[in-house]
């Protein structure tokens, strides 16, 4: 089995950027969602963090035998994947806030009646289609053990980050000011777009290659 550190890199850093769970408004939704129906902290980041994690496996796991079961190159899908996460990079850097893909419309509508760490919080705020579909274009550009273990560290990489920041980050990175969170997110819409064209790229040269 062999592990490609810099591609456990750059998924690590692709999906903590679209899944961005250090996002000052999401932490200020999950604010929210604690007000309107009270527990604790750390019991509601632990839940977050099992609704993501559960999330974003199951596309690692399953979505490359979905595509495979349509008939969808898995190169193709990793080229046109880049494109759409490129695409998402270019709006968080332009519009200076989350893309349509990572939930925006819905986080803006606040929680509803049911469970709002797992909707919209979890699903699609953090591990919405953006996500779910980095995962699984990631995981089409090496299918080999080595690409299981890269996901397993990524997915877990944001599990830990998401807890941590949930449990103990909530309240101060809540309050920072908004032209502060435009910045953080043009920087990771930077980054997003970045990895968006080099997987887009990857994917043409293994189809052609």
């Amino acid at each position: 089995m062999q592990v490609d550190a810099d591609f456990i890199i750059r998924v690590t850093i692709g999906l903590l950027v679209i899944t961005a769970p250090f996002d000052p408004v999401k932490l200020l939704f999950f604010n929210q969602v604690l007000t309107d129906r009270p527990q604790s902290r750390a019991g509601a980041a632990l839940k977050v963090t099992l609704y993501v994690s559960i999330i974003l496996a199951v596309a690692a796991l399953a979505g490359k035998e979905l595509l495979e079961a349509m008939g969808i190159n898995l190169h193709v899908f990793g080229a046109v994947g880049g494109l759409v996460i490129a695409a998402m990079g270019f709006e968080m850097l332009y519009g200076g806030g989350a893309s349509k893909a990572q939930g925006e419309d819905e986080r803006k509508e606040g929680p509803d009646e049911g469970d709002g760490l797992l909707m919209p919080l979890s699903i699609p705020l953090i591990a919405g289609p953006g996500a779910i579909a980095t995962t699984i274009a990631f995981g089409s550009q090496n299918t080999s053990t080595g690409g299981l273990v890269a996901m397993a560290v990524a997915i877990a990489a944001v599990a830990v980050v998401t807890f941590l920041f949930y449990c103990f980050m909530g309240g101060l990175l809540a309050r920072l000011k908004p032209g502060a969170v435009a910045i953080m997110a043009r920087i990771g819409g930077l980054l997003l777009a970045t990895l968006g064209f080099q997987m887009f790229l990857s994917g043409l040269k293994n189809f052609f290659g």
